[in-house]
């Protein structure tokens, strides 16, 4: 049986191949045997050019505001997350770390209304707030971008213009509820370009794009409204290197601003280096939060096997 495997996991690639094709942008730039490949060759080959880091300089300073408090707060669903607790600082990259089950993407879903807790409470700078629904979330500076990109993320028939106002619709329109498209589509277009999202126009369909520009593309849909929590729910799953480091980047520049970031990964690499502090979850429950300097591969597994 001749087996042809693509994937974005370069590990995988070179321990399952026997010869390895590499594309970019469409295009193939070689083929080789695996056992004359690396990691570097790879990625250099990927990108078009060396990267010497995986990830880049972290010069962020989280503060001592607290700007996300979670205290205990539990699911409406029996099978889910119960009594979790943590808060979130001004420039800090929060992560959060567990198996599949684990109820990490349940929990941010219902710090950001879609989903009902039954108990426990929210504060954002201080106040208890509810969060009922989305845009309640948004009414407090909350943004998410969600796990699949392709199911809840992008409307994949609309343009990158579309795709990127579509979160910022009330904000740039007036009392009567009609949109100033002119305010709105500058302040999309400002977003992309931003981001360096690669396209040949802000009216090409969305779904034309990579997957490392569809994600910079809902990224910028939620920094228009210029949110104070950013949550990012496996930020780069399905992109390739040179987008993942773009999206790090990115992500590394608004913590230095002073946004709050909540990630989700299931990356080990990406959530030890990208997190200034990292909750580890197991079957809906916090097994412990690790600070950067005790957030090593092993420990993090550890504490999410600890239910088990």
């Amino acid at each position: 049986v001749a087996i042809i495997y693509i994937s974005h996991r370069i590990d995988e690639i070179l321990a399952i191949s026997d010869e390895v094709t590499i594309l970019r942008d469409g295009k193939v730039v070689g083929s080789y045997p695996a056992s004359e490949l690396t990691n570097e060759k790879i990625i250099s080959q990927m990108v078009g050019r060396t990267l010497k880091n995986q990830f880049p300089p972290r010069l962020n300073a989280p503060s001592d505001k607290v700007v996300l408090m979670v205290d205990h707060v539990t699911s409406i669903v029996e099978r889910s997350f119960r009594d979790v607790s943590f808060e979130v600082h001004k420039g800090e990259i929060f992560g959060i770390g567990g198996l599949v089950g684990a109820q990490r993407s349940e929990l941010v879903e219902a710090l950001f209304g879609l989903r009902q807790i039954a108990s426990g409470s929210v504060s954002i700078n201080g106040k208890k707030v509810v969060i009922t629904n989305p845009r309640d979330a948004k009414s407090y500076r909350m943004a998410l971008v969600t796990e699949e990109r392709r199911a809840t993320g992008i409307f994949p028939l609309l343009s990158i213009l579309d795709n990127t106002m579509m979160a910022s619709l009330q904000r740039y329109s007036n009392k009567l509820g009609v949109l100033d498209r002119k305010r709105g589509e500058a302040a999309a277009t400002a977003g992309v370009e931003a981001l360096r999202v690669k396209t040949p126009s802000m009216l090409t369909h969305i779904q034309d794009l990579s997957g490392g520009n569809q994600q910079k593309v809902i990224l910028a849909r939620w920094l228009v409204t210029d949110p104070e929590i950013l949550i990012l729910d496996e930020p780069t799953r399905g992109i390739d290197v040179g987008a993942k480091y773009e999206i790090y980047t990115i992500m590394a520049d608004l913590a230095k601003s002073g946004k709050a970031i909540i990630m989700i990964s299931s990356e080990l690499p990406e959530l030890i280096a990208m997190s200034d502090r990292v909750m580890v979850m197991c079957e809906g429950r916090v097994t412990n939060i690790l600070d950067r300097a005790e957030a090593t591969e092993e420990r993090v597994m550890t504490y999410a096997t600890m239910f088990a």
